[in-house]
């Protein structure tokens, strides 16, 4: 009977709905529904959180020249990728410097990993006076606080809010110590971040921070990157290029293998959340790849990066996630993996394709403006075009040969990898920059460490460059 009725009532409807003042009024509705929405987004969302300002107060100085690390986070869990850079790079820095000081954009309870090196360091409030020493301040929840900032202090920035608000930073040292040389401050750019958003206010923003060349030392992750910075015509004062180099915990596990023993694993770089790693790309081509070779079932087919559910490909095959792996679990999977695929739509190269052909998969990855990864070694295909039929296709090709020859490619030895590129053997001459940095930031700085007030009591133990 309920049935009947709601049926008979939604007939109804559908028959007053196509009298033309019914249609006017409905319309009327969807137009009054939606300009609530817009201007109700706008009145909630109208606020760009990071840029949020770090408002200083004057302090004195306690002993000398204070590096400012600005980062969004140091909580274990987010220390991979570009904040470990950072925080490897400032660590190559602080020598240079009588103290220390990381100061936490994102995170209001930060909890940094024990054994990092700054693992023990003081964990201070903004509202509290700063202590002499390394330390490390959460500036997550800012609103009403201010940050104490003195004439000795030297500002690192990373992603593109932090060096917004360095830049804001730079400009009140300029007023409040007029007295002092104008500073600048050290950016270290690691990929092209006005393109991680659609044309709109952030992509303004973070485009913004290229444009103060005099007050900027750059330090690019990458010749690609800085060669595509350049073809943007953004130039900066100083201009030093950081060297990729393979994660130290991967090649000590690589420097022990004489060669790598390869299984039918196909291992992709999935991370659904982060829009230039080109995730719906990549399944589309899984899915055509396993349309279009039959002995697709055979393969195991994992993703690392993040995790996800199941996702079916079609012919028997599932892409499972394994999620984001510990050194050791990630390198006994690259020791074993076959074939790899992994995408990046910026400049920035990416490690992963990099540390899958390390570890003697041959991989598939993408080409983007003067990125081509096929130069670093023959292991790496940049399949064009870049779509599901390009990248189904390369991965045909060595999904097929790894099959076809077993004999051949199940055993890689190490010393046969093709490598045009230092990535693989640079270790420490990616930091051949150190002194020189250091020395522009300090304007007359030795190029020599400076001797320390205060002892670090918290000597580096682990420093890493996670994928």
């Amino acid at each position: 009977m309920a049935n009947r009725l709601i049926h008979a009532a939604a007939r109804g409807l559908a028959r007053l709905a196509r009298y033309q003042p019914v249609q006017d009024g409905l319309r009327k509705l969807a137009r009054a529904y939606h300009q609530e929405q817009v201007v109700s987004e706008a009145s909630s969302g109208h606020d760009i959180p990071e840029v949020t300002s770090l408002v200083p107060r004057a302090a004195q100085a306690q002993g000398g020249t204070r590096l400012n690390l600005l980062v969004p986070a140091v909580s274990e869990r987010h220390v991979f990728g570009g904040i470990a850079t950072a925080l490897q790079v400032f660590d190559a820095l602080r020598p240079y410097f009588d103290h220390a000081r990381i100061i936490v954009t994102d995170e209001a309870t930060p909890e940094p990993r024990a054994d990092a090196y700054y693992g023990n360091w003081a964990i201070v409030p903004m509202a509290s006076a700063a202590p002499p020493g390394n330390h490390i301040v959460p500036a997550g929840s800012r609103w009403a606080q201010t940050l104490a900032v003195h004439d000795q202090d030297h500002f690192m920035a990373t992603a593109w809010w932090t060096a917004h608000n360095a830049l804001a930073l730079l400009d009140w040292q300029q007023t409040q110590y007029p007295e002092k040389i104008q500073r600048r401050m050290l950016y270290l750019i690691q990929d092209y971040e006005p393109g991680f958003y659609p044309w709109s206010s952030r992509y303004l923003l973070a485009q913004a921070t290229y444009a103060q060349p005099e007050r900027t030392i750059a330090l690019i992750n990458s010749h690609w990157l800085a060669g595509y910075l350049t073809a943007q015509g953004h130039h900066f004062s100083s201009n030093k290029v950081l060297q990729p180099q393979l994660n130290p915990g991967l090649a000590a596990v690589r420097a022990r293998c004489k060669t790598f023993h390869k299984e039918r694993i196909l291992l992709a770089y999935g991370r659904p959340g982060t829009e230039r790693n080109a995730f719906s790309l990549l399944v589309a081509a899984l899915r055509l790849w396993a349309q279009q070779y039959p002995q697709a079932s055979q393969w195991r087919i994992l993703s690392a990066g993040e995790d996800f559910a199941p996702i079916e490909l079609g012919n028997g095959c599932q892409l499972h996630s394994v999620g984001k792996l510990g050194i050791e679990a990630y390198a006994d999977l690259l020791c074993r993996t076959a074939v790899g695929f992994s995408l990046m739509v910026s400049p920035h190269p990416s490690y992963p394709p990099l540390e899958m052909a390390a570890f003697g998969a041959r991989v598939v990855t993408n080409r983007f403006a003067n990125k081509d990864l096929s130069s670093v070694s023959p292991s790496l295909v940049a399949a064009q075009p870049s779509n599901p039929e390009g990248f189904a296709k390369a991965l045909l090709a060595l999904t097929r040969d790894f099959d076809e020859a077993p004999q051949a490619m199940s055993v890689v030895p190490a010393a046969d990898i093709v490598w045009n590129d230092p990535f693989l053997h640079n270790t420490g001459a990616g930091f051949a920059w150190v002194a020189e940095v250091a020395a522009e930031l300090l304007g007359d700085a030795p190029l020599s460490p400076a001797p320390k007030t205060i002892p670090d009591s918290n000597p580096v133990k682990t420093k890493t460059l996670a994928s």
